[in-house]
């Protein structure tokens, strides 16, 4: 072993320790790798940088472009009433929502896509009194099986494509992953319809569980205008005609207490009201309330949703504290409650988990907000007219999805093209947008890249490989395969996915040198070993984040994540067996 190859191999058994004990940031850990190894010698000036530059990372940052555009046109509203209709326990919840998660993880990052469907998952739960607990780890999984299906689920699928390219000169077709991946999340995702209820049968829904609101049904504070159409109509017949439920009113800034038939909306009053937001948009839009003493977000600022999670330090304060802890000028637009009935004012509502916030204001107050106080940032909030921009945004990532698809264009020139549309069109606000985008994945990876190149290019990876094949059977290639599948699979659940597959790929690569087997096959061993991240809640960031909003142990993700790994690995050695055959 020269120096060059134990320095690198030093530095990255560090970096997946330090990565593993989740006392440092990833992208600081990141960081600190590669300053180590170029220190050293082993990654050159000239490639420091060069991971910036990659098309996996070129495709990261469009992926997560394009994941905004959607998230803002709002594309789930209206599924969790259509889910609730159909949905009359838990299986059919985890069915339903958990083949909409793995679906969308297919064409957007693993996090977009629980951003997307976790509000909708909080809100059935909500409304059938079902515990989270037995959804919501699920549905964490479903998006990293949907994710291995394409070469834009996951950045590691990315990763991989990019060995890919160098060893034999062409990319992997866009869904050639879904040969392999299609069948593991297939029945992964029966699997989980039928162990998730059994896994958490003890789990409890818990107070305030079964009120039929839920993160879309948001409370407002809402002033009748003096030309409006409400004037004169009394409650139920107004709630019945507008789709809403109204709270409180208060007139003359006092409650106004009488039977609520007898009750009758006037000029002037302040309405309580709780409903879906393109209801109460349309209201707005139609000038027949208004936000009360003219407060809304001005064309500057932008609106965000944000959840409450279970150790935030919001948990118990009313919304009037709100400002306390921003120490800036925001606004809280909107609640969505996970209480019943709302007693008093919008200010008076005290918060408890799973209540989400849709806030206005400058976006790095609100992200230092929620870094602050525990806050789980949503899908950004979307136009007043979510049904023209969905349409247009899902047609237009259509297309580039379909150039990829055929082979018209790479995968990051098709993207990039269908981001300059988007931002023609004025889908997309590309100076607002750049804001909300995860760096801390796109360094991660931009970082790590510069040291898998370093693995190969100091023989690290050729004499891994060759003490590996010492002991393999060379005319057995699918034991080769199994073999790079469990390595994988062996260390995503301490690390991340990305990191996984930089580090594995190029001794995946080495392997196949050395044994004489394509090196195409191996490649994707290591893309879906490394996704199959099911045992611990720090291997991917989706398993944190339902962590906290499902209370789970640390535990629980082995007694879930166990037979799915294991049946994932059996089905996935079967797929491989059925390629090398055919």
């Amino acid at each position: 072993m020269t120096f060059e190859q134990g320095a690198i191999i030093a530095i990255l058994l560090a970096m997946l320790v330090a990565y593993a004990s989740e006392r440092f940031k990833v992208e600081a850990v990141a960081i600190t790798g590669l300053a180590a190894a170029f220190a050293v010698g082993v990654v050159p000036v000239q490639s420091v940088f060069g991971g910036f530059s990659s098309p996996a990372v070129i495709t990261v940052i469009e992926v997560l472009l394009i994941a905004g555009v959607l998230a803002k046109t709002r594309v789930m509203d209206g599924f969790a009433r259509r889910v609730i209709a159909a949905a009359p326990d838990e299986r059919t919840v985890i069915l339903l929502l958990g083949g909409l998660a793995a679906a969308i993880s297919v064409f957007m990052n693993n996090i977009g896509a629980l951003a997307l469907v976790f509000p909708v998952a909080m809100s059935v739960c909500t409304r059938l009194g079902i515990a989270p607990a037995k959804v919501l780890m699920a549905l964490s999984f479903a998006t990293l099986l949907g994710g291995m299906c394409s070469l834009t689920g996951t950045p590691a699928n990315l990763v991989v494509n990019e060995w890919v390219v160098e060893e034999t000169g062409r990319s992997l077709a866009y869904f050639e992953l879904a040969l392999v991946g299609g069948p593991v999340a297939l029945v992964g995702l029966l699997l989980l319809v039928v162990l998730a209820p059994r896994v958490f049968a003890g789990a409890s829904a818990g107070a305030g569980d079964a009120h039929d609101g839920g993160p879309f049904e948001y409370v407002v504070e809402r002033v009748v205008t003096p030309g409006s159409t409400l004037i004169g109509m009394h409650l139920p017949d107004l709630e019945r005609a507008q789709g809403i439920a109204v709270h409180a009113v208060i007139r003359n800034r006092a409650h106004v207490f009488a039977r609520r038939g007898d009750i009758v909306v006037a000029a002037g009053d302040v309405l309580v009201i709780e409903g879906h937001l393109t209801l109460l948009d349309e209201l707005e839009e139609a000038e027949d309330l208004q936000f009360v003493n003219g407060g809304n977000a001005t064309p500057d600022q932008a609106t965000l949703e944000f959840v409450v999670m279970p150790d935030s330090l919001l948990l118990g304060s009313r919304v009037e504290d709100l400002a306390g802890h921003a120490q800036s000028d925001l606004a809280v637009l909107a609640v969505a409650s996970r209480r019943g009935r709302i007693e008093g004012r919008l200010a008076d509502v005290q918060l408890a988990m799973g209540d989400v916030l849709l806030l206005a204001g400058e976006r790095d107050d609100m992200r230092r907000l929620a870094a602050e106080c525990g806050l789980l940032a949503l899908s950004p909030r979307r136009t007043a007219r979510p049904g023209r921009g969905a349409l247009a945004g899902i047609a237009t990532f259509a297309l580039g999805v379909l150039a990829t698809a055929l082979g018209l264009l790479p995968t990051e020139i098709a993207f990039g093209a269908v981001i300059l549309v988007m931002t023609l069109t004025g889908q997309l606000a590309l100076r607002g947008a750049l804001q909300d985008v995860n760096w801390t994945i796109v360094i991660l990876l931009a970082c790590m890249i510069p040291l898998g190149a370093a693995v190969s290019e100091t023989g690290a990876a050729r004499m891994i490989a060759d003490g590996i094949a010492e002991w393999l059977p060379a005319r057995q290639p699918l034991v080769i395969i199994i073999v790079m599948l469990m390595l994988a699979v062996t260390i995503t659940p301490f690390v991340d996915n990305v990191s996984t597959a930089i580090v594995l790929s190029p001794i995946a690569v080495g392997l196949a040198a050395r044994t004489g087997m394509p090196a195409e096959p191996l490649l994707i061993a290591v893309a879906i070993g490394a996704s199959l991240d099911f045992l611990t809640p720090f291997g991917h960031h989706n398993n944190a984040v339902v962590m906290g909003a499902g209370g789970y142990r640390f535990s629980d993700f082995a007694r879930l994540g166990s037979p799915l790994t294991f049946v994932s690995i059996v089905v996935a050695t079967a797929a491989f067996a059925v390629l090398l055959a055919w």
